[in-house]
């Protein structure tokens, strides 16, 4: 294999052949030889080492350095011995471009450069080949989490629709910075909804984070006030559709960068689509509401509009009981306190993970 060919054979992997936009990432991201060595695995050090005919501190620090570039994943994060590349683009951009605390790796402008890769390539090419696939899927992967705050003093919710529960059920949580706000930042365009460490990893992926250093661990407490401070800033939960009590990431977004709900609602994907909608759902009391229209502002979904009503002279905020998602944000934010999630599906309406298909994860 030629050294300029593993970079073909790298973007074939990832259903990427012939794209120009990917191969300029991969080149970003590794060497020539270290593209050859990554188009070789999985394979152990070992193995890699005899079949490349090369010094082993060579290989063992090339494979180093793309394990903390998020190019190339350890069998064993800490006693790297067996490696392979990224599973698929998701994994790579999402690794790639998490870089808190790994100030060694790449200059500020080589940050920049990065980031503004990766935005070209997924705003010009991977959105508009994945959105009509999106919007062709049989069931959706992913399922909306209320606001623990909007939901905690409702009777009848299930643990693995409780924030509380689902951290207490991790053994190990850590945070990471937000690839999709990165990647907009470095075009111009700021997430206006929170500040970029609040990509919650669980177990595996928080032992990930530990091992190559790009975030930080937290307690049990932490995460839960991380999360808190997420729904505060309108940050809508995601989680796969089933219900199983454990993840590998928890992804609070929005649509000012969110790599789902951004093209979404720019190539007119449902959403539906992708979304399940929580077993919750948004109600106004139309004579508390004070017409303050800040959880129109609030909703993501398009859900709230501000219309008049027979008997009152303010407009009230109507909630469209089809577009609500149940993510429960808007309550946050009415100081009337007119808004209330109200339970309005059965347990049921949450797949059983041994039935559910295989749900959506960042990590």
């Amino acid at each position: 294999m030629s050294l300029t060919d593993a970079y073909d054979v790298l973007a074939e992997q990832h259903g990427c052949a012939g794209s120009e936009r990917y191969r300029r990432i991969l080149e970003f991201l590794m060497t020539p030889r270290q593209a050859r060595l990554c188009a070789q695995l999985p394979m152990s050090l070992q193995d890699l080492v005899q079949r490349e005919d090369l010094p082993i501190e060579t290989v063992r620090a090339d494979l180093d350095e793309l394990f903390f570039k998020g190019v190339v994943f350890a069998r064993d994060f800490y006693n790297r011995e067996t490696y392979r590349f990224a599973r698929n683009v998701m994994q790579l951009h999402d690794a790639s471009e998490s870089l808190w605390g790994l100030d060694s790796l790449y200059s500020n402008q080589q940050r920049q450069q990065l980031w503004q890769l990766w935005w070209d390539f997924v705003t010009n090419e991977w959105d508009p080949k994945r959105m009509p696939q999106l919007a062709q899927l049989p069931a959706p992967p992913v399922r909306i989490v209320p606001a623990y705050k909007a939901i905690k003093d409702i009777p009848g919710v299930l643990p693995h629709e409780d924030m509380s529960a689902m951290v207490d059920a991790a053994g190990l949580i850590s945070v990471v910075s937000c690839s999709c706000r990165k990647r907009q930042e470095a075009v111009g365009n700021p997430c206006s909804r929170s500040h970029d460490m609040n990509c919650i990893q669980f177990n595996r992926a928080a032992q990930y984070t530990d091992a190559r250093g790009h975030g930080k661990m937290l307690s049990k407490e932490e995460a839960l006030k991380l999360i808190e401070e997420a729904e505060d800033h309108g940050l809508v939960h995601q989680w796969p559709n089933n219900d199983s009590l454990t993840t590998n990431t928890l992804c609070s977004c929005c649509d000012d960068c969110c790599i789902f709900l951004l093209p979404m609602r720019e190539h007119g994907v449902p959403w539906t689509a992708f979304y399940a909608k929580s077993r919750f759902e948004a109600q106004n009391d139309l004579d508390i509401c004070d017409g303050c229209q800040d959880c129109v502002e609030r909703c993501q979904f398009d859900a709230i509009t501000m219309e008049k009503v027979p008997g009152h002279k303010k407009l009230k905020a109507i909630v469209d009981a089809e577009l609500c998602m149940g993510c429960g944000v808007c309550v946050l934010v009415c100081e009337p306190e007119s808004l209330k999630m109200a339970l309005v599906r059965p347990p049921e309406h949450i797949p059983h993970m041994a039935h559910a298909g295989a749900g959506h994860s960042h990590a």
